[in-house]
């Protein structure tokens, strides 16, 4: 008896390290496997940004970026945005909500869009207890909404526009289709000519080329983990039809 409250001794006041060890001497393997995809899918979410950023270089902000991805990284919770000067975000809703909103003047889109995936992730996996011993201390619930939030996600980012018919995020599309796009809000199809389009006049883009995949890779990765969990915990994991995302106005 003496050495097993040692033992809960150490786990919840020892150094780090031997709190790391011991934690995990004494965890479900269930539990250790969900803990590993919530940091699978903090990686592929710093993944995400990165690329995001890269492609979409005006929707984010170069003296926040720092400190956004250090706050992933460290897994905390400490960072919150304002909108228009008033109190600042609280809710992962509130934060996707705004990264959707179809007015054309959203500064920073991609910083909202991820740290309000950082924020959904972080409450579905309850990171501010930490240490789960067992999986039944995770809540299915939360668990299950982000699932079907991801997807939600995974098709707004793909689709959808702002109120002139500009796409909110540049992923899969290839520059010529962007400029397809410009052509088409003040032009019809019938008087656009493909070879006149300036990335395929000068070659250095085809018609024939695929579209960008590789944005929409990750988040299909970030969805498997999030299933994965969901299974683990011996619950089917909910799909969403199309029609019903496109039915959705706004994320659960």
């Amino acid at each position: 008896m003496k050495y097993l409250l040692i033992l809960i001794l150490l786990v919840f006041t020892g150094c780090n390290n031997v709190q790391d060890k011991l934690r995990n001497s004494v965890q479900t393997e269930n539990a250790k496997h969900i803990r590993n995809n919530y940091k699978a899918l903090v990686e592929l979410l710093l993944e995400y940004k990165v690329k995001l950023d890269k492609r979409n270089p005006k929707a984010y902000s170069s003296q926040l970026n720092n400190l956004l991805r250090k706050n992933i990284a460290e897994n905390t919770d400490e960072i919150n945005l304002y909108v228009d000067n008033s109190i600042p975000l609280k809710h992962y809703q509130d934060y996707l909500n705004h990264a959707f909103d179809k007015k054309k003047d959203v500064s920073y889109r991609s910083d909202y869009l991820a740290i309000g995936i950082y924020k959904m992730l972080y409450e579905a996996y309850d990171m501010d207890s930490k240490y789960k011993m067992t999986a039944l201390s995770y809540d299915v619930d939360k668990l299950q909404k982000a699932y079907k939030n991801l997807q939600i996600i995974q098709w707004r980012i793909k689709f959808n526009k702002d109120n002139s018919g500009k796409y909110l995020f540049l992923t899969w599309q290839n520059n010529w289709q962007i400029e397809l796009e410009k052509k088409l809000n003040t032009q019809t199809i019938n008087t656009i000519k493909l070879s006149d389009l300036y990335y395929i006049k000068s070659k250095q883009e085809s018609v024939l080329d695929p579209s960008n995949n590789s944005f929409e890779v990750i988040t299909s990765k970030m969805l498997l983990y999030l299933e994965h969990s969901l299974i683990l915990l011996n619950v089917e994991p909910e799909e969403l039809g199309v029609e019903t995302i496109m039915s959705i106005l706004f994320l659960i």
